[in-house]
């Protein structure tokens, strides 16, 4: 059977790596530089096209995409482009987003959780989760952009395409996608009546099943329906017992109707409602002292129940009438999600590092584009306006003990006694002193040594000995004993476990505006020049409101002090009296510098025009090059969790301006596809969330500037009527250029970063297909597929760059039949065959007490598909 009877090779750019990313090694382990092993893959590759030499070559089927606003055949689109049809989604198992970077080269999605996801394309990605800022890559339903990371993440059920772009886009899909854009195009109503259930069932309970409906309803109105679910058990279970973590279970209904009144005109109607429902990301304690009996990688014991819920709705409107000369299209939008996720940021059960978030979203979103496109014999032109509003009520939780508290003044005591160890060894050792103070009776004197400290700092103590009569100084204070004086409402305080929770509440409202133009004009017939601008403005409304919740024993036991010289000497000494002095405001997650409330009202403005010039040059009907020099804008926003004295509310926007030369041919009548890109660009105020602070570390947003260099290469090959080969090789190298030094929260220059790579980016990445089909003689099919991933290592954490994630290699493999009629498909699955232990990045918030997790993607999983077709 040829490829093109059942559209068998409208596979793009999905030869790439189906299988899950980034195995990581513990901590002190030794950086593996492993060499891919090819051997498998290679003979069933030489099996296949032996046994097969004699049956003629098919074609790769053209594909169309929109990435310029208009219908085009991929190959003479002038951008790095992944494309990915429907059916290729289907077939390769992908369900979402996160899924289908695997796939594509120079692109990156290490996500844990569809409410936070990061989506990265060439180094390029923005790692807050928070509201104040906005993603660095642009994701669009239907040509409706999606605001929020929490609302991206959706099923690909009924999906048409998806189109991944690469460099910047900030011509025509305009702020925000600095990295990129990803399009997500459902599937429009058909003029046919048809059914098609899909049904699969895999180990660790996985069921999902998927209806589509499409009916023709009059000659000039047809509607669609699609409605699935997803569930699939945790794949390890907990120790601790009570709940369990990382199961899925979602559902996506959508609805769609086409009007065509008359020929030139067509109305599309889409609608889609979600509802997720699920335990959150399973992270475990990399920690050596705390994990008690847990591993990454085996069973784990939590004490902060995870859920991950979210109700979405959208719904569009889009006209298009064509003219003589023109096409205007209108694409009316309002969608809205309300989301609640929550996390056990420790990866323990040990109540003494208890720490838990939260985060609840209500978020929504109109817009509004006017589009006209055009042309002539000689020209090719868009322009374009568009208009936007989101509004959003977003509120983060840190759940905390007493206990936890000690475990934090005991790390941070560590972090400053030594440097010189890495943050593992730093955390492991924080563990061991605070078993060891316990176990001498000694608990609450971390704490205690640490709220003298800031109070000494602050002018609290000199304060306190001048209320008291006493004519010396805090600063001559023998501390040791100053803090044994505390211990009587410290310890039992410590020893309690009291619940300590704090939280933050933003809302935004943000307003953007733009105009845009892209013009391609053909110089000669062989020769375009593309050139293309936007003008955006964005302002923005946003509050932040946070107050101290929680507050800390402050009494004196009574009794001498010894008073030190500059040089330690004793020189005296001062009895002080039995205080009790209450009990003082306090915030741990939410320090805000000292200040004890926050209610802010901040608003700002950005502007920027962007621009893309492109040259191409079709050397004959099937090879292109192209150069193209395009920037992208990505405004700026506001610190979200806290911010105090000397830290700047807001940060300014990002720009990214990229180099690119490219080559996109169809060789050897049209049985090979060989693209490439090679690129440079330099990102300038790139937003950067770190955790970070002294004498309390919070998260703060801050500006650096990077460049990045990099090559990309995709090849497709039709061997045969039966074989189809395919693959993928990407190279990134990152560096950061500059990095701003936020003194007022205790940063130096021995903090910046200028000259290190980015983190979560690795240097390498290749992807290998093979797909043979063998010809039934009842005029069905048998489908045989292997993927091959191999991924260089990468840095696996933003405050410990000595955490690497190690070099891996997957195998996934397929085998599916088809019924002679293509009404019927059965299929079966394995990904990751070789069962890797695969975790996907190191630290996060639990960090802050000296509790870093890490977390995992999918051990080994099989399955099987089964479809209908009426």
């Amino acid at each position: 059977m040829a490829w093109n009877n059942k559209n068998k090779n409208q596979y793009i750019t999905l030869y790439n790596n189906k299988c899950e990313d980034a195995m990581m090694h513990d901590v002190g382990s030794t950086v593996k530089n492993r060499q891919f092993n090819l051997s498998i893959l290679s003979g069933a590759i030489a099996f296949f096209t032996a046994v097969s030499a004699n049956v003629q070559a098919a074609e790769i089927e053209e594909v169309v995409v929109t990435a310029q606003k208009r219908a085009e055949n991929l190959q003479e689109v002038p951008i790095a482009i992944s494309a990915f049809t429907g059916e290729n989604i289907k077939e390769s198992g992908v369900k979402n987003l996160t899924d289908l970077g695997k796939y594509t080269p120079g692109v990156e999605m290490h996500n844990d959780t569809a409410l936070q996801p990061t989506y990265s394309i060439r180094g390029i990605q923005t790692n807050d989760w928070t509201v104040g800022s906005d993603p660095a890559v642009a994701v669009y339903v239907d040509g409706v952009y999606t605001g929020r990371g929490a609302g991206a993440e959706i099923p690909l059920t009924d999906i048409e395409r998806v189109e991944v772009l690469k460099g910047p886009q900030g011509t025509l899909f305009g702020r925000n996608a600095t990295g990129g854009a990803i399009h997500i195009i459902t599937t429009k109503p058909q003029a046919d009546n048809t059914v098609e259930l899909n049904l699969t069932a895999g180990n660790y309970g996985r069921q999902s099943s998927d209806l589509l409906l499409n009916r023709q309803l009059t000659d000039t109105l047809s509607a669609r329906f699609s409605a699935s679910t997803n569930r699939r058990d945790p794949f390890a279970d907990n120790l601790a017992g009570g709940f369990s973590v990382g199961d899925q279970d979602t559902q996506t209904y959508r609805a769609s109707v086409l009007w065509e009144p008359a020929e030139d005109i067509e109305v599309l109607w889409r609608a889609d409602y979600g509802v997720m429902d699920q335990g959150s990301a399973l992270r475990t304690t990399i920690v050596p002292s705390l994990k008690e009996g847990t591993d990454v990688f085996g069973d784990y014991a939590l004490d902060t129940p995870t859920i991950e819920d979210r109700d979405s709705f959208g719904t569009s409107l889009t006209v298009s009438k064509e003219f003589d000369n023109f096409t205007l299209t209108s694409i009316t939008a309002y969608r809205k999600f309300d989301a609640h996720l929550q996390q056990d940021e420790d990866g323990t059960a040990n109540p003494d590092h208890m720490f838990g978030s939260a985060n609840t979203d209500d978020q929504s979103q109109f817009s509004q584009e006017f589009r006209l496109n055009g042309a002539t014999d000689s020209i090719k032109w868009t322009l374009g306006a568009s208009y936007s509003q989101e509004e959003l009520d977003h509120t983060t939780y840190a759940y905390f003990t007493t206990g936890s508290v000690e475990s934090f003044a005991v790390y941070e005591g560590i972090k400053e006694s030594f440097p010189e160890l890495t943050q593992t060894e730093q955390e492991d050792l924080a563990v061991m002193n605070r078993q060891l103070l316990q176990s001498m009776g000694l608990e609450g004197v971390a704490s205690a040594t640490f709220v003298y400290d800031l109070m000494l700092q602050s002018g609290q103590v000199d304060a306190l000995l001048y209320a008291l009569g006493a004519p010396v100084s805090g600063s001559m204070l023998r501390a040791d004993q100053v803090v044994e004086q505390m211990m009587a409402g410290f310890q039992p305080w410590i020893a309690s476990d009291a619940p300590w929770n704090e939280s933050v509440r933003n809302t935004g409202d943000y307003r953007s505006t733009a105009l845009y133009g892209d013009m391609t004009w053909s110089i000669t017939d062989k020769m375009d020049l593309t050139v293309g601008a936007r003008y955006t403005y964005d302002k923005k409304d946003f509050t932040i409101q946070t107050a101290y919740g929680n507050s800390i024993p402050l009494s004196l036991s009574g009794g001498d002090v010894d008073l030190l010289d500059e040089n330690g000497n004793k020189v005296g000494s001062i009895t002080l009296p039995t205080v009790d002095l209450g009990s003082q405001l306090f915030g741990i997650a939410f320090y805000n510098n000292g200040q004890t409330e926050l209610n802010s009202k901040l608003s700002d403005s950005w502007s920027d025009i962007s621009g893309r010039i492109v040259l191409d040059y079709r050397w004959t009907d099937e090879m292109m090059t192209f150069i193209s020099l395009a920037d992208g804008f990505k405004a700026g926003g506001f610190n979200s969790l806290n911010f105090g004295p000397g830290v700047e509310s807001s940060f300014d926007q990002e720009d990214v301006v990229n180099l690119e030369v490219g080559l996109k041919s169809s060789l050897f009548d049209n049985r090979v596809r060989l693209n490439a890109s090679v690129y440079t660009y330099e990102y300038k105020n790139l937003q950067e969330l770190d955790l970070v602070g002294y004498p309390i570390p919070s998260y703060n947003l801050r500006n650096a500037d990077a460049e990045g260099t990099g090559a990309e290469i995709e090849v497709q090959w039709a061997a045969t009527d039966s074989l189809f080969i395919a693959g993928n090789y990407s190279y990134l190298d990152t560096e950061f250029t500059d990095y701003q030094i936020i003194t007022a929260i205790g940063e130096t220059e021995e903090d910046s970063k200028v000259g290190q790579a980015r983190v979560s980016t690795p240097e390498s990445k290749l992807n290998l297909m093979a797909e043979y089909t063998v010809d039934l003689a009842s005029g069905g099919e048998f489908v045989f597929r292997g993927d091959y991933n191999w991924t260089d290592e990468r840095i696996g954490s933003i405050t410990d760059r000595t955490r690497i994630v190690d070099d891996y290699q997957l195998f996934n493999l397929r085998a599916a039949w088809n019924s002679a009629s293509d009404n019927y498909s059965v299929a079966l699955w394995v990904q990751n065959l070789t069962d890797e232990e695969i975790a996907g990045g190191y630290g996060g918030t639990g960090a802050a007490i000296g509790a870093s997790p890490a977390w995992r993607f999918m051990p080994r999983m099989y399955g099987a598909d089964f479809t209908a077709r009426f």
